[in-house]
């Protein structure tokens, strides 16, 4: 036993020399296992560096996925805003702008309502100091105002404004001013009924005898009905009527128009035309050959 331990002894002094020897005659031994050592330690910084790269790659590759899909849920969402937006414009949209039309045109007829409402009362005040004028001068020993009835009517009614001018020209040509209107009536005061019945079968001779000269004041009132197809003008005593086959006018005396039934009714042209046919021949004219084309009345 003694002998073996002193054989181990032997061997293991034997090794040290041999390393010591080993040791001597390799100096860059510690240095290469220094370099050994970073390089196990660089290959696990490596081995780190792919594990993180590969990381990252899923990590990339999950956003890359995601943004994919918020992309397509974003078109998705476009699109139904753009057929919201599509539905509105087509549906109500068109509503919407129709009702405010709507609102506006009926703002616009009651403005027009209150302008007509106060042009009648500003023209009723006018009428009433008039007539109050007048009662006061007739309380001083003047003579009472002359008013005779006027009337003016068109079938279809849209042609009628076009004739209330030519007609309000017509009767101020002969003397007479506007008092009152009430729809298609007229009050019209500045001349007796007896001098216009005169003047006026004057005018309905000179228009059978197709006299410029004399009927000026008239044509163009007559040119005017012409234009429509049914309907009339009275000033006192005086009618046209014009009807789709015919353009008549005569002088209705005053001893008839006095009576309750001697009125001629311009609601009813044709008869109306009927009655004026039946004037004795110095107090009706038949304008019905006159030129369609010809301006204000012009004969052929």
């Amino acid at each position: 036993m003694t002998v073996v331990l002193v054989l181990l002894c032997l061997a293991i002094a034997g090794r040290e020399l041999y390393l010591a020897f080993e040791r001597r005659h390799s100096p860059g031994a510690p240095e290469i296992a220094d370099i050994r050592t970073q390089l196990r330690a660089l290959k696990g910084t490596r081995d780190e560096l792919e594990g993180f790269r590969a990381s990252q790659r899923e990590r990339l590759d999950r956003l890359t996925a995601e943004q994919d899909r918020d992309r397509e849920a974003l078109g998705a969402a476009d699109s139904r805003i753009r057929s919201l937006i599509s539905q509105i414009n087509d549906r109500l949209l068109p509503d919407v702008t129709a009702r405010l039309k709507q609102q506006r045109d009926a703002a616009a007829e009651q403005r027009d309502a209150l302008d007509r409402l106060a042009a009648e009362v500003a023209s009723l005040r006018a009428h009433l100091v008039g007539r109050l004028d007048q009662a006061v001068a007739a309380s001083l020993g003047a003579e009472p105002a002359e008013l005779v009835a006027g009337a003016l009517m068109a079938d279809p009614p849209d042609a009628r404004p076009a004739l209330a001018g030519p007609y309000e020209r017509f009767a101020e040509g002969y003397g007479l001013r506007v008092e009152l209107t009430d729809r298609d009536r007229y009050f019209l005061s500045g001349r007796s009924p007896r001098a216009l019945e005169r003047d006026f079968v004057d005018l309905v001779a000179a228009l059978r005898e197709d006299c410029p000269e004399s009927t000026g004041k008239a044509r163009v009132l007559l040119g005017a009905l012409r234009g429509v197809e049914r309907g009339g003008a009275q000033i006192g005593p005086l009618l046209i009527v014009r009807t789709p086959a015919a353009l008549v006018c005569g002088v209705v005396p005053l001893a008839e128009l006095r009576r309750p039934e001697g009125a001629v009714p311009l609601a009813d042209p044709s008869g109306a035309a009927r009655r004026l046919h039946r004037l004795p021949e110095g107090r009706f004219c038949d304008l019905s050959g006159w030129s369609a084309g010809a301006p204000a009345g012009l004969s052929e």
